[in-house]
Parts: structure tokens; C-alpha cells; sequence
């Protein structure tokens, strides 16, 4: 499908610069900043990836803000269900929604430790070498300094995670959870998980013919749409989407200290 070319107003594209001038000394945009823009040689362990994969189970559907309690768990807790104490239980599906159930105020509990149980069993089942073949992809790109074109590789590599891994992509990784893991591995710059804080941004900064609809970014042909809406404006405004996508997420937060930024989303 091809890319459609927007036009911004120069108040649109202004919107898009105070957002990010904003927020451009929060400990979260720095930190994303050096790890996703600063040029760099990326290695990706088995053990990222995983958890990885469950911040952006985690942060699917429910509040992830410096004091919520997703974001306390993941700072806290994430080791209580690692690579490893998953391969070494018998029932992991029960044994991950446990813990989450203990911890408290986390939801959807059972679906997270069904998704756990069966990414597990196909990356184990062969699945890691594929994996990394896909992720090579962006860590060669990620040694360079990014180009407006790497959104391709970079949205190819999401559809891969969300459709294409295993047949059919992983368990309850949609098209924002593809996203969320590759950004919080590093490996993204373009292409950013798309939630409801920057449809909010997006509803009311730039003059769009149509209200963003969150429940339409299900659909992945509509996902790519508005993110070529929020690519193009930020390249209009010479700002890369990751470090949009960090200013905005800020700007929800202003209680986020250095030690927040260090947690792993």
C-alpha cells in the first residue's frame, strides 16, 4: 500500500516543535533519545526480548504510568517471571497469572500468562532463530543515522511480529505491542506505538479531516495510515516520531524522575 503524502499548516508543524521543545529535558525523552536515535551497535539478548515482550503485554489496555501499577511491577517484579523461571515451570500460563494476580491491579492476568505460555513454546520450538534473522534487520540500520525510509524495514519488522512470527504472529502482540517491544529494545525510531495519549495529541493539535479513532487502530491497514499521518508531520518538523512519542507520553506525566526513565518501557 503506498505511502500518502501530507501537507501541514505551519501552526500544525509548530504544535508538533513546542511539544517536544516542551519536554526535550525529561529524564524519559533523554533517555529515549540515547537509546533509540544515538547511533549505536545493538545486541539483543534472549532475555531482553522477553521482557520486552512482557512490558508490552503488560501495558496493553491498562494505565502505565510512573505510579500505576504495571510500572511498579516491571521496576520491581519482572524477574519474578523471567526467561528463565518460565522455562522452568511445568504450567506457565498459571504460574505467570498468579503472580500477577498476587502482585494486584493488573488485568487481564489470564490472558498474559496464556500469551506467555504459548510464545514461549513456539520461540523454544525453533522460533529464536527466526526471530533474531528479522531483528538483524534493524540492528544493522540502528548502526547508522536514521533516514525517513528506514520506517519501511521498521514496519515490515512490526507486521512480523504481529502476523508473521510462527505462522501467525506472537500471542496478543497487535500492531501497538509490536511496536512497544521494538522501542523498548531500541531498535525503532519511526515507527512508534500508537495509544491513546497520541490520539488525544493528534485529535487536538493537528487539523485533521476526521477524529483519530482509537478502536480503529485494530485494524492494521488504518494503523499504518495514521502512523504515515504522525511520520510525515514529524518529519515536517524535522523531529523524529520516537522522540515525539517520549515528549508526548511525558507530558501526561510530569511526576517522572531519572529512576523512572531507567525502567524498562
Amino acid at each position: 500500500m503506498a505511502q500518502i503524502s501530507w501537507e501541514f499548516s505551519e501552526s500544525e508543524i509548530n504544535n508538533v516543535r513546542k511539544i517536544v521543545n516542551r519536554q526535550e529535558h525529561n529524564p524519559f525523552v533523554q533517555e529515549r533519545r540515547e537509546r533509540n536515535v544515538v547511533a549505536a551497535e545493538i545486541k539483543i539478548t534472549a532475555d531482553q526480548f522477553w521482557n520486552a515482550h512482557l512490558a508490552a503485554l503488560l501495558t496493553s489496555q491498562q494505565r502505565s504510568g510512573p505510579e500505576s501499577h504495571v510500572s511498579q511491577f516491571l521496576k520491581e517484579e519482572i524477574h519474578s517471571v523471567s526467561l528463565d523461571k518460565c522455562r522452568n515451570t511445568d504450567r506457565i500460563h498459571e504460574y505467570v497469572a498468579e503472580i500477577l494476580k498476587e502482585y494486584g491491579g493488573i488485568r487481564y492476568y489470564n490472558n498474559i500468562g496464556e500469551a506467555c505460555e504459548r510464545n514461549l513454546e513456539r520461540l523454544d520450538a525453533g522460533g529464536w532463530d527466526e526471530l533474531w534473522d528479522e531483528f538483524e534487520k534493524l540492528v544493522e540500520m540502528r548502526k547508522q543515522e536514521p533516514r525517513d525510509s528506514d520506517y519501511v524495514v521498521e514496519r515490515e519488522v512490526a507486521t512480523y511480529l504481529s502476523e508473521g512470527f510462527a505462522g501467525d504472529g506472537f500471542h496478543r502482540v497487535g500492531s501497538k505491542q509490536a511496536r512497544n517491544i521494538l522501542q523498548i529494545l531500541g531498535l525503532t525510531r519511526f515507527e512508534i506505538p500508537l495509544d491513546s495519549r497520541i490520539t488525544k495529541w493528534l485529535n487536538s493539535n493537528l487539523e485533521l479531516p476526521y477524529r483519530v479513532s482509537g478502536s480503529g487502530l485494530s485494524n492494521r491497514e488504518y494503523y499504518h495510515f495514521i502512523s504515515d499521518i504522525v511520520q510525515d508531520s514529524c518529519s515536517t518538523a524535522d523531529v523524529l516520531p520516537c522522540i515525539f512519542d517520549a515528549a508526548v507520553f511525558s507530558s501526561y506525566d510530569m511526576n517522572r524522575t531519572q529512576n523512572n526513565a531507567d525502567a524498562i518501557f
